[in-house]
């Protein structure tokens, strides 16, 4: 039962059940309770996850066995870590000048218009 962060950019549910200590069903479980806790999954279905998603598991692990926070406690929780993260970043916005906001505005605009291309075409 190791907590050593993987080297692998994805990882399978059992892997990460042994790398955590979370079983499996646990992990699906909180799936449907974390909305921040959505692996990637493959065409059948199969769970890829990424490092952040195991980090975000030992962080709910750490929430719910070790400080003893229920499930909508933990979920208060990273819902108020998420909005402090959420501040800073903001505020850096402000500092940026509008000419840079509206190159990058511009480009995430032509990479989605371009993404929705090849989804269209993929259909």
């Amino acid at each position: 039962m190791t907590q050593d962060k993987p080297s692998k950019l994805y990882h399978s549910i059992s892997e990460v059940a042994t790398q955590t200590g979370v079983k499996a069903h646990v992990l699906r479980y909180w799936e449907t309770e974390f909305p921040e806790l959505q692996p990637a999954k493959g065409s059948g279905g199969q769970r890829s996850y990424s490092r952040v998603d195991v980090e975000l598991i030992l962080r709910i692990k750490r929430l719910l066995y070790e400080e003893r926070f229920t499930v909508a406690g933990a979920k208060k929780r990273l819902a108020d870590e998420a909005v402090a993260t959420a501040a800073p970043a903001e505020a850096k916005l402000d500092s940026v000048p509008q000419n840079q906001v509206e190159s990058v505005r511009r480009a995430v605009q032509s990479a989605r218009h371009e993404l929705e291309e090849i989804l269209a075409s993929l259909k």
